[in-house]
């Protein structure tokens, strides 16, 4: 499933320019949700192979403390800054924007990138 989730988003991202004004800001805004959580569905996934239980927990808050508990603390940083990036995206108005600057095709091509990014540095 967690491939879906990214895959959608990277259409998104080939798509975008059909788009403008508000609409464009939506697309954007559903890209980065759907990268992350394309990231989120791999990341439970592949740590449930290696022994940790997922089961009735939280992920957005439970991967994080299994990455510091594997010792992987870059990493753990780096899934709250993705995370508080697609939280800008879903909930969050420009003007209460913790992380992101702008809702644009950079910043989807970015954040895309620095998903794949997370998942190939990583290696599980």
């Amino acid at each position: 499933m967690n491939k879906e989730f990214l895959k959608i988003a990277e259409e998104i991202l080939e798509n975008i320019d059909n788009y403008t004004g508000r609409k464009k800001e939506f697309y954007v805004r559903t890209g980065i949700s759907r990268a992350y959580y394309g990231l989120i569905w791999y990341l439970r996934d592949r740590l449930s192979k290696q022994g940790y239980n997922f089961k009735k927990k939280n992920l957005h808050s439970h991967i994080p403390k299994v990455l510091i508990n594997m010792g992987r603390l870059e990493e753990a940083k780096k899934f709250e800054e993705l995370k508080t990036i697609r939280n800008d995206a879903d909930y969050n108005l420009k003007s209460e924007f913790k992380r992101l600057k702008t809702l644009d095709k950079k910043t989807l091509r970015v954040y895309i990138k620095d998903i794949h990014l997370f998942i190939s540095r990583l290696g599980v």
